[in-house]
């Protein structure tokens, strides 16, 4: 999550597409595609139909439960910081103070919990999405949190483009941006940026230029 707040204390597309490829090149490659749909602020291609975003009161009743405070101590801080992610990083610096220092959670991690929350349905899902978004949050230091509620409101607001996305993936995997036109062509060809990552860390180049058209996904307009 630290390379995300670099990401948004910069304008520079530059800048940004060399922090994701140094992002790239440290995340394992089985889950490198992971990585770029948090990126995103997504969980799957806009195609598959399934959506990272909670509701407002949601997120409060989770930072509320692992924070130790009530919702409406949450509510107030929130309307004062205009920000849930910022809220949630004030309530947890106090309640850290108090605690052990907590081991990093990696990509998987954070993806893992999204991916159940997004599929939670049915009787008790609400509750169930609460418990897991906690459970998240009680793992994450307070920078963690910022960036996990954000993408928990579908607002990580990092403004990458996917072009720089790109770029960052044809740094890390193909050794410099020269790389990105093949990469380019075979998003246009799949509309799914994970795939791409993934085709391009385990496959190199060879398994981006195989990538072909496929029944169900959509090629970009």
């Amino acid at each position: 999550m630290d390379v995300y707040e670099k990401i948004e204390a910069t304008t520079k597309r530059i800048e940004m597409r060399d922090l994701l490829a140094e992002l790239f090149k440290k995340t394992p490659k089985d889950t490198v595609e992971m990585a770029v749909y948090l990126t995103q602020g997504k969980l799957y291609p806009d195609y598959v139909g399934i959506e990272l975003g909670m509701a407002d009161k949601l997120i409060i009743r989770a930072i509320a439960l692992a924070s130790g405070k009530d919702e409406k101590t949450v509510e107030s801080i929130y309307k004062t910081t205009g920000d849930l992610g910022e809220a949630v990083e004030k309530l947890l610096t106090k309640k850290m103070q108090q605690t052990l220092t907590k081991t990093p959670l990696t990509v998987e991690d954070v993806y893992r919990s999204f991916d159940k929350i997004a599929r939670s349905s049915g009787p008790g899902s609400v509750e169930a999405k609460v418990k897991l978004l906690c459970s998240l949050l009680n793992d994450a230091t307070p920078k963690e949190a910022k960036y996990i509620v954000r993408m928990a409101l579908g607002r990580l607001r990092l403004g990458v483009a996917d072009m720089t996305i790109l770029e960052g993936l044809s740094i890390a995997y193909l050794g410099d941006v020269e790389g990105k036109r093949y990469l380019e062509r075979a998003y246009n060809l799949s509309s799914d940026l994970g795939l791409i990552a993934r085709t391009v860390a385990q496959s190199g180049l060879d398994g981006i230029l195989n990538l072909k058209v496929k029944v169900g996904r959509p090629i970009r307009p």
